[in-house]
């Protein structure tokens, strides 16, 4: 071998190594908020295998969620993981990339944060309004395939497991001595009831008669061995069900706590501030909170009487509320008629005004049923790539809704509300942990931030936009709008008074009564949850607040130039932000806009709405 061939050797020796290095470490080197953004949902979805189930990540069908109490050490030291890795390359995040940055860090350091409140609200997992014996249709994984099979099985022989995990937290919240109060566990063992059933008749078993003798590619032969460990499989969840029913009732309803607020147990008050700002995603103090509360009741109160003195009604909030109640024409005890009525709500009288308000509105479908439990007045279930969008509606008291407040509630929760928001985050370039938000309220704060403020600000903010959207048809509507409101407006002053100034459940249930329609069942219904979620009901009527104030600043601004669909898409299209950020947004779209040309109408010449964001941001970066 000549000299040149022998000194070849060592040259391709050294740059086989470098190659080898950089495959083994280059993953390192090629950090980016895509990879992060990627690795972080990936692992949610490992985390949470129940969700993923139900957004069609199959990937751990086999699996379910972990609530051994040492998982809050894992989950917080892997979020710190991820939160090291993001600052590591904070320096190279282009203007493009600023606002996932933005509210990717935000979402690290809120579930970081919050860890020092892991062994509060977070030790006790089910309650009458959540839990694993509500949101059970979440277990059943796609079973077409012998694999999808043996990974159900697998899935529910974990449940048993599952659920000691479940009682060792309740255990460790009885020896802390943060406990719920009464009223929100109370009602959780008659929901167990609806579980245990004849295993062959239990939710839990279909998958093993229709879909397992429809599956042509399980021999015949096979069938009957995967439907007997089905079986016994479900037979063993019951059972595991029936046990921490008993565990409730027996060990730890007598240890629930005597008083309503959380600021009862130790350093209570700061728990009871870190749940506030975990859901209104901005700091404000609980006197704050009350305040405003106050001053939004008198507001509403003042326009149900002027709206009341219209309609020749002299006496009061309640008694105009209780006037029709014998009325048909505002009254049904006829489940499927009140259902077909929001379905002509929805369908027929909002959706063909949407065009005046929205651009590029998406078609994600919609149903519209009753609740399945008894919660509140009516919720929204996200729509996903395989399932449309549900508006549910509680249907366990039809007498208590009267007709006109249908329209307020249909704004809310469907269109443009949660199901309107929700679409457009669906279809958004949006990174999957984004689009994909696992809601969890029990363990608050320590979770994932999913912006209440924002979500359940702009569904209020969408009631307030019927207004001009021409949709309440008569004053009776424009007063269930009101009811709905107020509403919002008392959870402000009631959520604060229970967990801040050591109101009773029966002072909340009063206040409410007095300035709302509802009948105390419903009010007492309300106020349990208020007391079950601290903080959460005061998102509602804060993030309305605050869209209400940044569009006021925008009109004013920008006068003519100032267009509603931009304005709303500029909400939308960006899916869930913190109030903080989405008010960054609009201060730059203002100033882009201001600086751009006009044409009539009011409407911008500016190229792509992804364009103007990267100017904003790239702006956003100059100013920094």
């Amino acid at each position: 071998m000549s000299p040149s061939n022998k000194s070849f050797i060592p040259k391709m020796g050294f740059l086989f190594c470098c190659l080898l290095g950089h495959l083994i470490f280059g993953n390192v080197e090629a950090d980016t908020i895509q990879t992060i953004q990627k690795d972080y949902f990936s692992w949610r979805m490992e985390n949470e295998p129940e969700y993923g189930t139900y957004i069609g990540r199959y990937a751990f069908n086999d699996r379910v969620y972990s609530y051994n109490i040492s998982m809050f050490e894992v989950r917080r030291n892997k979020t710190q993981e991820f939160l090291n890795r993001l600052n590591a390359i904070s320096s190279n995040i282009t203007s493009s990339e600023r606002i996932n940055f933005l509210i990717l860090k935000d979402t690290f350091e809120t579930y970081i944060n919050g860890s020092k409140w892991a062994w509060y609200g977070a030790l006790n997992p089910m309650n009458f309004l959540e839990g694993i014996q509500i949101f059970t249709s979440a277990v059943k994984a796609s079973t077409k395939s012998r694999g999808d099979f043996e990974n159900y099985i697998a899935r529910l022989n974990a449940i048993p497991h599952q659920l000691e995990e479940v009682k060792e937290r309740f255990r460790e919240a009885i020896r802390l001595n943060r406990t719920y109060h009464n009223v929100s566990i109370a009602g959780v063992p008659a929901m167990i009831d609806q579980l245990l059933v004849d295993p062959l008749k239990s939710n839990f078993y279909s998958p093993f008669n229709n879909s397992l003798a429809n599956a042509a590619n399980i021999p015949e032969t096979e069938k009957p061995g995967i439907r007997e460990r089905g079986l016994q499989a479900v037979n063993m969840t019951i059972g595991a069900y029936r046990s921490v029913k008993d565990f409730i009732i027996n060990e730890y309803i007598p240890k629930t706590r005597l008083q309503y607020g959380v600021n009862s147990l130790q350093n209570g008050l700061e728990y009871y501030q870190a749940c506030l700002k975990w859901h209104l995603s901005f700091d404000m103090t609980p006197e704050e909170v009350h305040r405003v509360g106050e001053q939004e009741v008198e507001r509403i109160h003042q326009e149900m009487k002027m709206t009341m003195k219209r309609l020749n009604h002299k006496g009061t909030v309640k008694e105009f509320f209780n006037s029709p109640v014998n009325n048909s024409n505002f009254y049904s005890n006829d489940s499927d008629k009140i259902i077909t009525e929001y379905k002509k709500i929805v369908f027929d009288r909002i959706n063909p005004k949407l065009p005046q308000f929205f651009k590029d509105i998406p078609n994600v479908p919609l149903e519209i049923r009753k609740m399945s439990y008894d919660g509140p007045g009516g919720g929204y279930s996200f729509a996903t790539e395989e399932y449309p969008g549900v508006f549910s509606i509680n249907l366990f008291r039809p007498l208590e809704k009267p007709f006109f407040e249908f329209m307020a509630l249909s704004l809310h929760e469907a269109n443009p509300g949660h199901h309107l928001q929700h679409s457009y985050a669906m279809l958004a370039d949006l990174p999957d942990y984004r689009r994909h938000t696992p809601f969890s309220f029990y363990n608050i704060p320590v979770w994932f931030p999913f912006y209440s403020a924002y979500s359940e600000g702009w569904a209020l903010y969408s009631e307030y936009l019927g207004v001009e959207m021409g949709l309440y048809k008569d004053d009776y509507e424009l007063m269930g709008r009101y009811s709905a409101e107020i509403l919002r407006a008392c959870r402000l002053v009631v959520d604060t008074g229970l967990h801040y100034y050591n109101w009773d459940k029966q002072r909340a249930i009063d206040y409410m009564l007095n300035y709302t329609a509802y009948s105390f069942e419903a009010m007492e219904n309300e106020v349990n949850r208020y007391i079950t979620w601290p903080g959460q009901a005061c998102a509602y009527k804060i993030g309305e607040i605050k869209m209400k104030d940044l569009r006021r600043k925008a009109e004013t601004e920008l006068g003519t130039r100032f267009d509603i669909r931009d304005f709303h898409s500029l909400i939308l299209t960006n899916g869930a932000v913190p109030m903080s950020l989405l008010e960054m947004l609009v201060n730059e779209w203002i100033e882009e806009v201001k600086a751009g040309p006009i044409v009539s109408g009011g409407s911008l010449v500016t190229g792509s709405y992804k364009w103007q964001i990267f100017s904003l941001l790239f702006l956003f970066i100059i100013l920094q």
